[in-house]
């Protein structure tokens, strides 16, 4: 890497007039305005501790809500018919969210 390379990687763009500004310089050279120090705030925490068990309990609702309308098509008079293989598939839902949720309470009780 040449130094001219090397000085544009530590060199930082001034926001009012765009032209490099040395990481160290408080104010830019060429339009003496106050460059900004950008500091990153930390990274954002991870998922909440029971967002595994709360989000397989839904899961398993949702698959029996979606089983009931299957199921009970017919007789709810719907203005649309339901293809019999979605309650296989919300059954495959609820068994996701069981497992989901029993995944959950397993970390929750080993951490």
């Amino acid at each position: 890497m040449s130094s001219v390379q090397r000085s544009i990687a530590r060199a930082r763009q001034c926001p009012y007039c765009g032209r490099p500004v040395a990481m160290n310089h408080l104010h830019c050279p060429h339009c003496r305005e106050v460059v900004p120090r950008v500091r990153l705030a930390p990274a954002a925490p991870a998922a909440v501790k029971g967002g595994r068990i709360r989000r397989g309990f839904l899961y398993m609702v949702l698959g029996l809500v979606i089983h009931y309308v299957a199921a009970r098509s017919d007789s709810l008079n719907l203005p649309f018919s339901v293809n019999p293989t979605v309650s296989y598939l919300s059954t495959m839902l609820f068994v996701g969210g069981l497992a989901l949720l029993l995944y959950g309470l397993i970390t929750k009780a080993t951490a």
